[in-house]
């Protein structure tokens, strides 16, 4: 997450939230409780509730907060493309978005636990919204600069499959994950993108 978005929040709910994506990572959405935050974070049985009350406040807390650290990574992308870069560097700037987020696997986990809880939670899905919606545009940015033939249907294939190649690669040895997150990601994007 950015300084901009880490200085929205004051330091108890960055520590809050922080904790919050490790218990899930940890344990997945059925280990979020206030009181596994609280341990998690070394605080006192209660503060969580305190900024949070409900179950729903505070997975609702965790989706944007992990949205917006997607974002930041996004933007940062956004600002290193550059107009008549080659379609090879275009490429591999879409594979480092992807390779990224590796560094942050309990984020990454996190993501995927609440992508699940989307399905069944409308508020869950409109907090992850601004992120997925971010991502789409950058990757079809990407994918219109690269000289894609059908970049409305190649965005969102391309996003579906390297969310499965990132799951995928977190089944890994931690050495092997980048290098199979950009082998495999440049394949399934080569195949919307074909290189000279």
């Amino acid at each position: 997450m950015s300084e901009k978005e880490t200085s929205e929040l004051s330091p108890r709910m960055q520590l809050i939230l922080e904790s919050a994506t490790r218990v899930v990572a940890a344990g997945g959405m059925r280990g979020l409780t206030h009181r596994a935050v609280d341990t998690e974070a070394g605080l006192p049985q209660g503060s969580t509730s305190g900024y949070l009350r409900t179950r729903l406040a505070l997975v609702t807390a965790l989706a944007e907060y992990i949205a917006a650290g997607l974002i930041d990574s996004v933007e940062e992308l956004a600002g290193q493309q550059e107009a008549g870069e080659s379609e090879a560097v275009v490429i591999e700037h879409a594979l480092d978005l992807f390779a990224g987020w590796l560094r942050e696997p309990d984020a990454l986990l996190a993501k995927a636990e609440l992508t699940q809880e989307a399905t069944r939670q409308p508020a869950i899905a409109e907090a992850l919204a601004p992120a997925r919606d971010r991502i789409e545009g950058i990757v079809a940015q990407i994918l219109t600069v690269a000289g894609a033939a059908d970049v409305t249907t190649a965005t969102p294939a391309i996003i579906a499959a390297m969310e499965g190649v990132l799951n995928s690669a977190l089944t890994r040895p931690v050495d092997e994950r980048e290098a199979y997150v950009r082998d495999i990601g440049r394949r399934i994007v080569i195949a919307f993108v074909p290189t000279d």
